[in-house]
């Protein structure tokens, strides 16, 4: 699966889980999930023509995301916070895995 498309799909489970964490919680802070969603799947499309900067924002992003996902999830011991957090850390190790497959790529060429 190519890095875009881990990032879009990213970003949907964050707009996803956050609106509903917005519905069923009534907090405007279940919004920073969507928005954080939404700055992820427009990184998306530069990352898909291999712009290395936004693919490097996206996993900034991502990486910060993780971590206060994971923070705030045990904090409040919130499921849905939690899943996030999975998913963002998935979405961090394909990234970290892809750069890897690059690197090797250009040293080899």
């Amino acid at each position: 699966m190519g890095i875009a498309k881990v990032m879009a799909t990213n970003a949907a489970v964050l707009i996803i889980l956050g609106v509903y964490g917005y519905i069923a919680s009534g907090s405007p802070t279940a919004l920073i999930a969507p928005g954080i969603g939404v700055i992820l799947f427009l990184l998306s499309f530069p990352v898909k023509k291999d712009n290395k900067t936004a693919a490097h924002i996206g996993v900034i992003l991502t990486l910060i995301s993780t971590a206060m996902f994971f923070f705030i999830g045990l904090k409040r011991s919130n499921p849905i916070i939690l899943v996030m957090a999975v998913f963002t850390l998935l979405a961090l190790v394909f990234y970290i895995m892809d750069f890897m497959k690059r690197k090797k790529e250009r040293e080899a060429a």
